[in-house]
């Protein structure tokens, strides 16, 4: 009988251990994930061809410096809604936007700036026609024929900000990459670092919008 009773004790201590162990386990990936790691599903075209309506992106919380370029999650003061976009202007700049060009301190920013086709729809990938200009990232502007109310195909034409904006201390000003189709830093003012969340950095799992097609191609694919 006694031996009986030691063999069911260390059952029973076996599937309690493991039981605490998944709990701490569950309890330790939440932590994880909403302090440090979010997934993220995007559901706007602000940042198309970059990020595409549809993308779940992996976002990793901010532990080091914002740097140009970026691409961050945030929020606007007074707003609890998290936006995704691109730093272009660092905390104390000048900035201007003339035409199609971005002004920092007075000399132009270097950026890919491609130009597309109009939009058929709200979801479906840009379709590019040409790019100008060299740069780390590319950044899309929507084509007009002569004539348009909206401008011609140059760099000319008013774009945003006009008059040169000094970005306050400790703030960013963040454009999304479909220039013509992003509410932003343009509009909605520089945004403080304090409410800068993190960077995303892959996009895990991608599906077309409104049929939820999945998109093989972009799963996996580092965001940059």
């Amino acid at each position: 009988m006694e031996a009986s009773y030691l063999r069911v004790s260390k059952k029973s201590f076996t599937l309690i251990t493991l039981v605490v162990v998944l709990f701490l386990g569950a309890v330790a990936i939440g932590i994880f994930r909403v302090f440090f790691v979010r997934m993220v599903r995007v559901p706007t075209g602000a940042m198309m061809n970059t990020i595409l309506p549809g993308d779940r992106v992996v976002v990793n919380k901010l532990l080091g410096r914002i740097d140009r370029g970026d691409i961050v999650v945030f929020q606007y003061p007074g707003n609890n809604e998290y936006y995704v976009a691109r730093v272009i202007g660092l905390p104390g700049e000048l900035i201007q936007l003339r035409g199609k060009l971005v002004f920092i301190n007075g000399r132009v920013l270097d950026e890919q700036r491609v130009m597309v086709a109009p939009m058929k729809n709200e979801y479906d990938p840009l379709k590019e026609l040409s790019t100008a200009g060299t740069g780390p990232y590319r950044v899309y502007y929507t084509q007009h024929t002569l004539g348009d109310d909206e401008g011609s195909t140059d760099d000319s034409g008013d774009f945003g900000v006009v008059t040169p904006f000094q970005i306050p201390a400790d703030s960013y000003f963040i454009l999304g990459d479909n220039r013509d189709n992003s509410y932003d830093s343009r509009y909605r003012g520089a945004a403080p670092g304090n409410l800068i969340w993190g960077k995303p950095s892959i996009i895990y799992y991608s599906t077309t919008r409104p049929n939820d097609e999945v998109r093989t191609d972009r799963i996996f694919k580092r965001v940059q």
